[in-house]
């Protein structure tokens, strides 16, 4: 059965959430979580366990590794509701790192959906759905941006 052809423009979803930030949590990075996550991962750098190592660095205290951010559980954002396929998944994801979280950190957490759009490729039709989530700490600074993509498409039966 032929795929219909489907355009950005023809997409059928909540156009009013596009680029609308929207709060998704608040963290507090503590030596505790940190050191769990260190012995978990095997990380060895010495700013990442003792404080007085991360000061000799120019810290003020423990630093945490960068995919830190992973432990983050947070709410959901807005969601575009898209209208296309029977099956989704996760495309990818990309993670800039900003500036180190450390031992005493508040971190806020705020979500937005950046983009939806249709790409055709050699295995049919397939809706992106792009979205941000950017970490800030207690100075309002931007400590992180993940973005993360996913997907819908047709799936038929067998696949």
């Amino acid at each position: 059965m032929a795929e219909p052809v489907v355009t950005n423009d023809s997409l059928e979803y909540d156009r009013s959430v596009i680029g609308v930030e929207v709060e998704v949590g608040t963290f507090e990075v503590t030596q505790e979580q940190v050191l769990k996550f260190v012995a978990a991962t095997g990380e060895a750098n010495p700013i990442y366990t003792d404080a007085e190592a991360a000061r000799a660095q120019g810290y003020r205290n423990i630093v945490a590794p960068p995919t830190f951010f992973t432990t983050f559980r947070t709410r959901g954002g807005l969601d575009p509701k898209v209208k296309f396929g029977n099956t989704a998944f996760h495309a990818g994801q990309h993670c800039d790192f900003i500036e180190p979280l450390q031992v005493g950190d508040r971190i806020s957490a705020k979500a937005k959906v950046l983009e939806v759009f249709a790409k055709t490729g050699r295995t049919g039709t397939m809706v992106f759905s792009v979205s941000e989530t950017a970490y800030y700490n207690q100075e309002g600074r931007q400590v992180a941006r993940i973005e993360n993509s996913m997907v819908r498409r047709m799936m038929e039966r067998g696949d």
